[in-house]
């Protein structure tokens, strides 16, 4: 008989809160959405709850994290960290793209505020461990701006209508930082 193991449970119960609050984001303001529905939804116990998430926020924040680790991964893996901005900002949209009816989901509910706190703490930790350097002033400046930046580039991508291809848009990136750079 084949048995399921801890981590293989925890994985399924983790999928199975995220999917039932992502069911019941579609029909209900986040606010409203309690820790019970989400439980009751998904079938599982709360302390099943409890033992894979903090909050209904820490479901949001799980969400972020995987998506920007499975972009990271990509470009690490295709070894696009040579810093070519235009071949990462491409994996980054394509991944994005991959998961941005939930991003649309979440701007429908005005969770904006959430959903860059949950960008903000992802980019951290899954880059800043990876700098041995010293703490740096311009690099902490530059790390915000590339947050807000990339969130925003995100948000506005969706909000109208994603009609650019992610190569279009990481050119138009690309072409910002080379006319903000001439301004300097």
């Amino acid at each position: 008989m084949y048995q399921i193991n801890v981590p293989q449970k925890r994985m399924f119960v983790k999928d199975y809160i995220t999917t039932a609050f992502f069911q019941l984001l579609e029909k209900k303001d986040f606010d409203k959405i309690t820790i019970s529905k989400i439980i009751e939804r998904a079938g599982v116990s709360r302390m099943g709850f409890y033992r894979n998430f903090s909050s209904k926020e820490s479901i949001v924040e799980n969400f972020v994290l995987e998506k920007f680790k499975e972009t990271v991964d990509e470009i690490t893996a295709s070894r696009k960290l040579d810093f070519q901005i235009d071949k990462i900002m491409i994996t980054t949209l394509v991944n994005f793209k991959k998961f941005a009816c939930y991003i649309k989901l979440f701007l429908d509910k005005n969770l904006d505020a959430l959903l860059y706190n949950c960008y903000h703490k992802a980019y951290y930790s899954l880059y800043n461990g990876s700098n041995n350097a010293k703490n740096s002033t311009i690099r902490d400046y530059s790390n915000e701006m590339f947050i807000a930046e990339l969130f925003n580039l995100e948000m506005c991508w969706v909000r109208k209508g994603m009609k650019e291809s992610p190569e279009e848009l990481a050119r138009i990136y690309s072409l910002i930082l080379k006319l903000r750079c001439n301004a300097i």
